[in-house]
This record gives C-alpha cells, sequence and structure tokens, in this order.
C-alpha cells in the first residue's frame, strides 16, 4: 500500500453498484491509494440482494464471483466491537432511522468520510462523492 491514502466507510449501495456497473467506480476501488472499510453488515446486505445484482450485472456468473472476490479483498471488514461505542451517537444523528447506523458508527471512530449516495449523510457533512474521491486520490501521488 502507499505510503498516502485516503481511507472511507463504504457504502452498501457503493458496493452494489460496482458488481453492477463497473467502469470508473471499479477503477477506484482497486486503486491502491483508497483504503476501504466496512462494517461487516455490508455482505448480510449484499447476500439478501445478491441474485438480483448478479442479474443486473449481465455477468456471467463464474465472472460475477470472481469479481466479487476480487472486490470484497479489497474491503477490510471491521468488527463491531471496535466502532460499537459510537453506535449511540450514529443512532442519534441519524434520528432514529436504524438502518445505517453501523456504517456511521464506523466512520465516527474511525473519523473518515462515508462514500455513499445517500442525501442524508451529505446534510451531515460525513459523506463524500465518488467525483471527490477522484479528486482527492489525484492529490495523492502514486
Amino acid at each position: 500500500m502507499p505510503e498516502e491514502f485516503l481511507k472511507v466507510v463504504m457504502d452498501s449501495n457503493v458496493f452494489l453498484r460496482t458488481l453492477i456497473s463497473g467502469g470508473d467506480i471499479l477503477k477506484l476501488v482497486f486503486d491502491q491509494r483508497l483504503k476501504l472499510l466496512a462494517p461487516k453488515k455490508l455482505i448480510a446486505e449484499f447476500e439478501k440482494h445478491k441474485e438480483e445484482i448478479l442479474s443486473k450485472s449481465k455477468l456471467p456468473k463464474r465472472k460475477f464471483d470472481l469479481l466479487l472476490s476480487l472486490v470484497l479483498k479489497r474491503i477490510i471488514f471491521v468488527p463491531e466491537e471496535s466502532y460499537k461505542s459510537s453506535i449511540p451517537q450514529a443512532e442519534k444523528l441519524l434520528e432514529g432511522h436504524k438502518k445505517d447506523r453501523e456504517f456511521l458508527a464506523l466512520c465516527l471512530s474511525e473519523n473518515v468520510k462515508f462514500w455513499t449516495y445517500e442525501k442524508k449523510f451529505f446534510r451531515l457533512e460525513i459523506a463524500i462523492s465518488t467525483r471527490e474521491i477522484s479528486r482527492e486520490l489525484f492529490k495523492i501521488s502514486g
């Protein structure tokens, strides 16, 4: 891994879009200057939609499984114990909306941005867009 890198928490929707659309987002995921974190909940959310994602990706199952394996290897899955103390603060910020609390708690405990498409996280000023990630990586020599 390069000396300088950008560390972010990856949202489930970004993960799913990576598997469906590939392209520029896939290039970012495999950029060694980007360090991706996620709660283990991301895998459970993926499992709920696996067949739908496979269908939307239009990839043969073998290629899809290979892509999935490679993308999963790029993500550091953080156990809940590591960010558990930040869950109450995350729930408070989310005003009772518990769906994304693990992701937000991980962001808070690691003091990093959340790579997401959801506007509520941009309003909380904790989100980072795909475009912003590209800009930040451009600033990092690599």
